[in-house]
């Protein structure tokens, strides 16, 4: 047990991905990726090591379906999700095209409901549904996904079709930040 008034060298972390990393930017990634495609990320800090632990996906819209993305229909070339460590891509999503294969891909973590209304929450606006897709990375790597300090480390979500139909399109990412 460190001494009294010893700082923890743990720290909370929570952040949605961005266009200028993360929490800054562009944070709902609904946009037109079609003729460029468009990355939202979390880079390496200098400061200190993240260990991402849980990411969660919202994919909200009027309808949703497990064959649509959102209520756009299936996406022609797919959307990424993945973790650049040193060279080294690991993707978590890849290419998904519809919310079914977002859920399938990210590991069918904490289901609820039943049928077309598994992992979807009714009402997440006033109008809007949304699938959710939660994805324990800590259960997989264990401590979880790290994006080591003052490297070029980080986790990438990648929009290569026009997704500015959604109403809501955003990852999150929880887990710890540990200071040296």
């Amino acid at each position: 047990m460190p001494p009294v008034g010893t700082l923890s060298r743990y720290r909370y972390y929570n952040a949605l991905l961005g266009s200028t990393g993360a929490d800054s930017g562009t944070l709902n990634m609904n946009v037109d990726g079609s003729g460029t495609p468009q990355e939202f990320y979390i880079r390496a800090h200098t400061d200190y090591d993240l260990y991402l632990k849980i990411l969660i996906i919202i994919i909200a819209d009027g309808t949703v379906a497990h064959n649509t993305f959102g209520a756009v229909a299936a996406l022609a070339t797919g959307w990424d999700l993945k973790l650049t460590e040193g060279r080294d891509d690991t993707f978590i999503i890849n290419k998904a095209k519809t919310g079914g294969q977002a859920i399938a891909q990210g590991g069918f973590a904490h289901a609820y409901g039943a049928d077309a209304t598994s992992f979807k929450l009714t009402k997440w606006t006033a109008n809007d549904d949304a699938t959710t897709v939660v994805i324990p990375l800590h259960h997989i790597i264990p401590g979880g996904a790290r994006i080591g300090r003052g490297t070029m480390d980080q986790l990438t979500s990648v929009v290569r079709d026009n997704l500015e139909g959604l109403t809501e399109f955003t990852v999150r990412a929880l887990g710890r930040r540990h200071y040296p």
